[in-house]
């Protein structure tokens, strides 16, 4: 199977009213000419919320506004699929640093990794693997358990979960996405899956934010993809920022998760409730 980050980006096929390497039919949507004559009503100062699948966040195009600005705000899966308790709290053997996992894996923790309390969060997860298809063999199936570990480093809530890996400097920490924006990629079963990541409830619930299929992805590229070097590639408003939500849960299918729909579509409103006051009031 071919690396996801290398699916996800295939651009959708052309038609005779769309150009190839382009995201949208740029004559049919008459997108040039509008830009031609109103060059900054591209989506700039806007906030596209998008409600989907999977979205890949390494993806090329989706990495900045035509301004220069983040492109994705952040991102939020509000079906749980990828949520780890790390209520379970574990201290190093300070001879050797290590620490053991969930998994009964003995982890050599690296003297750069700060911990002022010398609280180790810990959780075990086994994500489901991408799917291009409901008809993939792999449909359904889960990648090995992870085991994960979150902690606070004296300024910001901390995580890992390529605790795969056998040397973990080699390992990526990351923060809140929304904090830092940076992602990191997985690397196991020969499959590549890009992913980051959210610390809630002071360090005991770790949310790992992956694509699942492709459809949010191509969906984002659309409306606002926006490619610096090849503008032609460029989305229907590739000023605007992005604000992901995943709805589709794996554990039903990829059908549409409703509780999670509601809480997407709530969350949203209620943060454009926010702003308005805040602007108007």
């Amino acid at each position: 199977m071919l690396g996801l980050k290398t699916l996800f980006c295939k651009p959708l096929s052309s038609t005779n009213t769309c150009q190839n390497n382009t995201y949208i039919p740029k004559e049919a949507t008459q997108q040039e000419i509008f830009l031609s004559k109103y060059s900054t009503f591209d989506g700039r100062d806007i906030t596209i919320a998008i409600i989907d699948s999977g979205f890949d966040v390494s993806l090329e195009g989706l990495q900045q506004t035509s301004e220069g600005r983040q492109k994705v705000i952040d991102c939020f899966d509000f079906t749980g699929v990828g949520n780890v308790e790390t209520c379970i709290i574990r201290e190093i053997d300070s001879k050797n640093n290590i620490l053991v996992g969930l998994n009964e894996r003995k982890l050599k923790i690296p003297k750069n990794w700060k911990n002022p309390s010398g609280k180790w969060h810990l959780g075990l997860k086994a994500l489901f693997k991408p799917t291009m298809s409901k008809m993939d063999s792999e449909y359904s199936q889960k990648l090995p358990k992870l085991d994960c570990i979150v902690w606070n480093d004296g300024r910001k809530w901390c995580a890992c979960i390529e605790t795969y890996k056998n040397n973990l400097k080699m390992a990526k920490v990351l923060t809140n996405f929304r904090d830092k924006h940076e992602f990191s990629f997985l690397k196991m079963e020969g499959l590549e899956m890009a992913y980051c990541i959210t610390v809630h409830k002071n360090g005991n619930l770790l949310e790992i934010f992956m694509p699942y299929d492709h459809h949010g992805s191509v969906v984002s590229q659309i409306a606002a993809g926006h490619f610096p070097n090849n503008p032609k590639k460029d989305g229907l408003a590739p000023g605007a920022q992005l604000f992901f939500m995943s709805v589709i849960d794996p554990h039903d299918g990829y059908a549409i998760n409703l509780q999670a729909l509601k809480k997407a579509v709530s969350f949203f409103v209620h943060r454009i409730t926010f702003v308005e006051k805040v602007i108007f009031n």
